[in-house]
């Protein structure tokens, strides 16, 4: 009779326990200082100072004053964070690929934000030591087709931006400034004012290909080096230049 008791006693533990748990998954997520949580998607959105961007086009003009074209754009974008009003820092892990040429591609999702007045956004233009390591992203074909070569140090591109250059004399010329290597790491800062009230918001990334080539350094593709891969000077000049490139608007 006592082992019969004993045995319904546990039984009954178990179910309280199981009840128990089950309620607290049916639970919302709960952040400190917010009870309620938003998305946003920020999408790629390009630009050459006023000029309309056009893909393969030499409308655009950099600082050194050289007619430009762009026909390839990828990098990644991680480590994004979001301060709030308060002082509270949101960090938001996910590596993105981004193709500027692919609509869907051209798109940074974040879920699960906590409702509030955002006031700044940071992120790396690539990927932090930790991941830029051969191999340290899935292989697939876009990470597979940014990877830098082992023998130049490893793991992979942080931007690659190519097209074309009138020189001096009226030439059509190539470039491609490739981005990699852990000392060439941009950090962006986006100071803006980010409402995450509903349940989702829109903004537009913005990207000025004309500051990759201007503040502080005034990149001339007729003087400077066209092909940055190989060349350090030339990627950390890019990589300063760059740090300023983005702004953000918000949609809705």
């Amino acid at each position: 009779m006592i082992r019969n008791y004993s045995s319904l006693a546990l039984f009954s533990l178990l179910v309280l326990l199981l009840v128990s748990c089950k309620k607290d998954n049916d639970k919302p997520p709960v952040s400190t200082g917010s009870g309620s949580f938003t998305s946003a998607v920020f999408k790629l959105q390009l630009k050459s100072n006023a000029t309309p961007f056009i893909w393969d086009s030499l409308n655009n003009t950099n600082a050194a004053g050289n007619p430009y074209s762009v026909n390839r754009i990828n990098m990644y974008v991680s480590n994004i964070t979001l301060k709030r009003e308060n002082g509270l820092v949101f960090t938001f892990n996910r590596v993105y690929y981004i193709d500027a040429s692919d609509s869907l591609k051209s798109l940074i999702k974040i879920d699960s934000i906590p409702s509030g007045n955002y006031i700044e956004m940071t992120f790396l233009l690539g990927l932090d030591s930790l991941r830029n390591v051969d191999y340290g992203l899935p292989s697939s074909m876009d990470n597979l087709n940014m990877a830098w070569p082992t023998a130049m140090g490893g793991g992979y591109h942080f931007l690659k931006m190519e097209g074309h250059y009138l020189d001096s004399i009226g030439g059509k010329n190539g470039y491609a400034i490739h981005l990699g290597k852990n000392p060439n790491l941009p950090k962006m800062k986006i100071v803006k004012f980010m409402q995450q009230q509903n349940t989702q918001h829109h903004y537009s990334l913005v990207f000025n290909t004309n500051e990759v080539f201007a503040n502080p350094y005034t990149y001339n593709l007729n003087r400077d080096v066209v092909y940055t891969m190989s060349d350090s000077t030339a990627m950390y000049k890019i990589k300063t230049n760059i740090e300023d490139a983005f702004s953000l608007i918000q949609n809705n």
